[in-house]
């Protein structure tokens, strides 16, 4: 009985995958060459680690944190 559920579960979930699948394969055909999104190179990180201003509370890019305007600024 036990068997039979989870063969169930297993083709369910292999069918909603695999429309999954082909619906994103057909989307990106449908789109122009040049809308394409080339994949990062590889080792890139794109993540960037973002610092608070102590005065200002404003979220700035750790690397080029500029000052925010303020005399009391710590960038």
């Amino acid at each position: 009985m036990f068997a039979k559920i989870l063969l169930t579960v297993a083709v369910v979930a292999f069918i909603w995958f695999g429309f999954k699948y082909l619906g994103r394969r057909a989307e990106l055909r449908r789109r122009e060459p040049g809308q394409r999104v080339p994949p990062p190179p590889p080792g890139s990180d794109h993540a960037e680690t973002m610092v608070e201003c102590r005065v200002c509370g404003t979220w700035q890019p750790g690397r080029t944190a500029r000052s925010c305007g303020r005399s009391d600024c710590p960038y």
